[in-house]
């Protein structure tokens, strides 16, 4: 959800960002509901594919911002981190709960338009 939500704001901003948007514990696949949720607001949804922590370019990275705890205890800290955040977010854990899912993704872009400082108008 993540991933999609953050490129689109960031293309709004007019920033050209490269996102990354990683799971402790992936899934195949991500779940039909929550493409539907995303798409209920436009959010991109082809080529959204679940990516394991273990297999983020962290080298790479300028910002690191996670989502859960567990995210944050297991993504390594680099030198190359400009800055690093953690956003408490409730997990959702039944992903057929459209109302938990759309709550969620919310969430986020209220986070990431605060993060961007996009107003929410």
């Amino acid at each position: 959800m993540a991933k999609s939500i953050f490129t689109k704001l960031s293309r709004i901003a007019l920033l050209n960002i490269e996102v990354y948007s990683a799971g402790v514990q992936t899934e195949r696949e991500v779940p039909q509901a929550v493409l539907d949720v995303l798409s209920e607001k436009g959010y991109p949804t082809h080529n959204l594919e679940p990516l394991d922590c273990s297999l983020v370019p962290y080298g790479k990275l300028d910002i690191l911002i996670t989502l859960s705890s567990e995210a944050r205890d297991q993504c390594p800290y680099h030198i190359n981190h400009k800055r690093r955040e953690h956003w408490v977010l409730e997990e959702v854990k039944d992903l057929t709960d459209l109302r938990a899912l759309r709550d969620l993704r919310d969430s986020i872009e209220k986070s990431i338009k605060e993060f961007l400082k996009i107003s929410s108008a």
